[in-house]
């Protein structure tokens, strides 16, 4: 039987307070709303092409809001896939950028471009 090609998903936690208010969220540690914690159960049967017992190792952030979507996309299964929190997978850091939204970074520095100057 041949073997099945490598694959990596990309999973964006649920909402956030910031997410919705467009603040730029990075090492802060903000949990789910209670809709962004529905956004991820309304998706946790239907992974599409991810087959849970398919994972070989989930690397998750340890940012409670990552942290919780993994878990809430899981918490149908008998047991969790293997995981691994680890600050690898972290989010970008804004430096002094977070917590505001663009208007509010544009204001301080108008040549900003999330891109290029975006993390520290």
């Amino acid at each position: 039987m041949a073997r099945a090609v490598p694959r990596l998903f990309l999973v964006r936690h649920g909402e956030t307070e910031w997410s919705r208010n467009g603040r730029h969220t990075g090492r802060t540690d903000i949990c789910l709303t209670p809709r962004g914690e529905e956004q991820v159960k309304s998706q946790a049967t239907g992974l599409g092409p991810i087959d849970p017992k398919n994972i070989c190792t989930a690397l998750v952030s340890p940012r409670i809001r990552a942290h919780k979507t993994f878990h809430l996309l899981f918490e149908h299964l008998p047991e969790f896939p293997d995981h691994l929190i680890t600050e690898e997978v972290r989010e970008w850091d804004y430096g002094e950028y977070e917590g505001l939204v663009r208007h509010e970074i544009v204001a301080r520095d108008p040549g900003w471009d999330i891109w290029k100057s975006g993390w520290v």
